[in-house]
Order: structure tokens, then sequence, then C-alpha cells
């Protein structure tokens, strides 16, 4: 009994250590553009070495409309070769959603 216990636990931890995947990566930086049509969204990380992210945004949780020369950030995943937009949360215009950006909303490169 006491090993059917311990090999059901390993099995199930197992189980769950295989079925967490990777977590997204999250990159902050400005829109250089968005296309509503498409649903693409650019943005120029602020971390070196500063590269333009494509990413599709028609899945994505997202507040405030993206505009150029905004703020944001968004939580992404790797899908089959393209980066998909989970969550974008947009800086610059939090306070037209109620809500007031805080000091040091910069995210540390690391």
């Amino acid at each position: 009994m006491k090993m059917t216990v311990i090999a059901a636990s390993l099995v199930a931890l197992m189980a769950f250590a295989l079925g967490c995947g990777e977590g997204p990566r999250v990159v902050q930086g400005t829109v250089v553009s968005y296309d509503r049509a498409s649903k693409d969204l650019v943005i120029k990380d602020e971390c070196p070495p500063h590269a333009e992210i494509a990413l599709t945004v028609e899945k994505a949780e997202t507040g405030a409309e993206n505009q150029p020369g905004d703020l944001v950030r968004a939580a992404c995943r790797d899908e089959g070769g393209k980066k998909t937009a989970l969550r974008i949360m947009n800086l610059t215009r939090q306070k037209e959603l109620g809500f007031l950006a805080k000091a040091g909303t910069r995210k540390k490169c690391r």
C-alpha cells in the first residue's frame, strides 16, 4: 500500500512537471505600429539590442487601444514560429482605464 502511494505520487509529480511548459516571455517597449485589420503589433524592445518584435494580438487580453509611441508591456509565447501575445498592458494609457501608472513601471533589463 505504501509503495502504491509513493508510485502514484511520483507519477502525478512527473505529469505535473511535464504539463507545465515554459512560461510566457514579457516584453516591454514602444509601439512602432499596430494594424487593427491583421491584429499585428510591432514593439521596439526597451532592452538592448532594442529589437523590433512583431506580435499577433488576435487572442490577447488588452486594455486601451495601442497607438504608435505608447509604452506597452506584453506577455507572449512562441507558437509555430510566430509570437502570440497573451496579454498587453498599455502603460501610457492606464489613466484612460481608471488606473494610474505607478512610478518605476520600467522593466529591468537582464
